[in-house]
C-alpha cells in the first residue's frame, strides 16, 4: 500500500468523530458527528464536499434529529442518491435509540432527518446498497452490559426496513458491523465484539445471505471498518496496543491471519478510528479513508486535545502492480517540443534506447530515468507493451513529474503538465484496450533536465 497524502480536515474546538466517506457525482463527501463531547445533547451530523478529491472542502449539510445524532455513515444508491445515516441516542431515556437518515439526489439539496421504520430499537450500523437492495446489520442489547445480538435487515428504498434474521447473539456482545460486497454478491463483514478480548469477527455469506461463515480475528480492535480491493480483504480500527493505549491501524487479511500494514497518525488516547471508506470512481485500488483522532495538540492550550479530536483523510493506493519494464529513449531535441512528438517504434527507429525496470518495492513502481535525462533539455520517450486479456473497457493510471503527451496504440489520449515529485495515480484515464498486446508511449519534456520519470499501471473495468 502507498499513502498518496494524509491531511487534517477539521481544526476547531469541537468533538469531531465517527466518520463517513463516499464519492458521489464526481465529488468526495466526508461526514462526521460533531458535538461538545463524546456523548452530549448537542450531537449533529456534518457533511463536507470536496470537488478536488480532498484538497479543499465546503459545507454540504448539517443534519440533526431530536436527540444526540450520531455515527454519520455515508453510502450511495449507485450515482442516483447519497445517504447519510446514523442514529439518535435518546438523552431522556437511556438505552432508547432511533435509527434514521437524510439523503440528496444532487449532492447539494438534502432532505430533513427521517427516522427509519421497521427497525425497532436496533441501532442500524452502516448500511450498503447492492444491485437493487439496501442491506444493513443492526444491533441491540439483550441484557445490558452482558449480551447482545446483530440482525440482518433489507430495504428497497433505504427508509423502510425489514428484519430477516438474527446473525449472531451472545455474551461476546456483538455490535457495530461494517461490510463490503464483491461483484458476485458475496458479502464480507467485520463485527465488533465487547467481550474481554475485544477481538472482532469476520463473517462471510453468499446470496441470499441465509448462512454465514464466522472467523475470529486475533487482534484487539474496536470501531472497525472493512473494504475489498480485488480479492483482498482490508480492515481498520481502534487497535489496542495495550489496554490503555490505542492507535488507528490498517490490516490485510492474509488467509485467516491479520497482517498489520500501517499505523496512521493517531492515539495514544482511545477516542479514535471509525473510518469512512470512499473508493475512487475511476480507480478501484485508490481509496479515500476518513477517521478521527486527538493526536494533534490544539492551538488553545486550555483545551484538552484528547477530548477534542479532529477529522483526518488519507488517500491510499492498495497493493497494485505497476508496469515494471520500460524502454526509454535518449533525450531528443524536437522542433515544437511535445507538439511535434509522435509515438515511436523502438524496433524500427534509429533512436538509442535504454531498458529500465521500475522498483516495485521501494518506489511503488516508479520508472526512474533520471540517469538518462539529468541535465539534458529536450524530449524523452517512454514505451512499453502490455498484455490485456479478453476485455475492452479499462483504465490507465499515470503519474509524472514533467509535461507529457501519452498515446495508447497510436491514439493520442492525454496531455498533462505533471508534478514534481511525481504522484502515483495522479490521473486515471478511461480507455479501450485491444485484446492481447497494447502499446503505451509517453513523450516527456525533460524540463531542462530536471525530470525523473513516470508511474504507470492498467486495469480492466468491472
Amino acid at each position: 500500500m502507498k499513502i498518496r497524502s494524509l491531511r487534517q480536515v477539521t481544526d476547531d474546538s469541537n468533538h469531531n468523530a465517527f466518520t463517513g466517506a463516499r464519492f458521489f457525482k464526481g465529488s468526495l463527501y466526508v461526514s462526521y458527528r460533531q458535538g461538545d463531547a463524546h456523548v452530549c445533547n448537542e450531537g449533529k451530523i456534518v457533511v463536507l464536499r470536496s470537488r478536488n478529491e480532498g484538497v479543499s472542502f465546503d459545507n454540504a449539510a448539517v443534519i440533526r434529529g431530536r436527540f444526540d445524532t450520531r455515527d454519520a455513515h455515508l453510502y450511495q444508491k449507485e450515482d442516483k442518491r447519497l445517504f447519510v445515516c446514523g442514529f439518535e441516542a435518546n438523552t431522556t431515556q437511556p438505552g432508547v435509540y432511533h435509527a434514521g437518515c437524510a439523503y440528496t439526489d444532487n449532492g447539494l439539496e438534502w432532505s430533513p432527518w427521517m427516522r427509519y421504520s421497521g427497525t425497532g430499537n436496533y441501532i442500524m450500523w452502516r448500511p450498503e446498497y447492492f444491485k437493487g437492495t439496501h442491506y444493513c446489520s443492526g444491533y441491540r442489547e439483550i441484557i445490558p452490559g452482558k449480551s447482545s445480538e446483530i440482525a440482518w435487515f433489507t430495504s428497497k428504498d433505504g427508509l423502510k426496513w425489514k428484519k430477516q434474521r438474527v446473525l449472531h447473539a451472545g455474551t461476546d456482545q456483538p455490535n457495530e458491523c461494517n461490510m463490503d460486497f464483491a461483484a458476485d454478491g458475496a458479502v464480507t463483514m467485520i463485527v465488533r465484539r465487547e467481550h474481554r478480548s475485544h477481538k472482532p469477527m469476520i463473517m462471510r455469506s453468499l446470496p441470499p445471505y441465509k448462512t454465514w461463515d464466522k472467523l475470529e480475528i486475533d487482534v484487539p480492535l474496536a470501531g472497525p471498518a472493512l473494504w475489498l480491493t480485488g480479492n483482498d480483504i482490508w480492515f481498520s480500527g481502534r487497535w489496542f496496543i495495550t489496554p490503555s493505549a490505542a492507535h488507528v491501524a490498517i490490516f490485510k487479511l492474509e488467509g485467516d491471519k491479520p497482517e498489520m500494514k500501517i499505523v496512521l497518525p493517531s492515539g495514544p488516547g482511545f477516542d479514535l478510528s471509525y473510518m469512512g471508506v470512499a473508493k475512487h470512481p475511476h480507480n478501484r485500488r485508490r481509496v479515500a479513508l476518513s477517521y478521527y483522532s486527538g493526536h494533534n495538540a490544539l492551538k488553545d492550550p486550555s483545551l484538552d486535545q484528547w477530548s477534542h479530536p479532529q477529522i483526518y483523510l488519507a488517500d491510499v493506493i492498495f497493493d497494485v502492480p505497476y508496469i515494471s519494464q520500460w524502454k526509454v529513449s535518449e533525450v531528443l531535441k524536437l522542433p515544437g517540443s511535445l507538439a511535434s512528438a509522435v509515438p515511436p517504434d523502438p524496433s524500427k527507429s534509429k533512436i538509442k534506447w535504454h531498458q529500465i525496470t521500475s522498483d516495485q518495492s521501494q518506489e511503488c513502481g516508479f520508472a526512474d530515468a533520471s540517469h538518462i535525462i539529468f541535465g539534458k533539455k529536450g524530449i524523452a520517450y517512454f514505451v512499453t507493451d502490455i498484455e490485456v486479456g479478453p476485455v475492452e473497457d479499462g483504465f490507465l493510471h499515470f503519474g509524472y513529474d514533467a509535461p507529457v503527451r501519452i498515446w495508447l496504440n497510436g491514439k493520442d489520449i492525454h496531455t498533462g503538465h505533471g508534478k514534481n515529485p511525481a504522484i502515483a495515480d495522479q490521473i486515471s484515464l478511461s480507455v479501450k484496450f485491444r485484446h492481447g498486446r497494447n502499446r503505451i508511449a509517453i513523450a516527456m519534456d525533460t524540463s531542462s533536465g530536471t525530470a525523473c520519470g513516470v508511474f504507470g499501471r492498467f486495469e480492466a473495468k468491472g
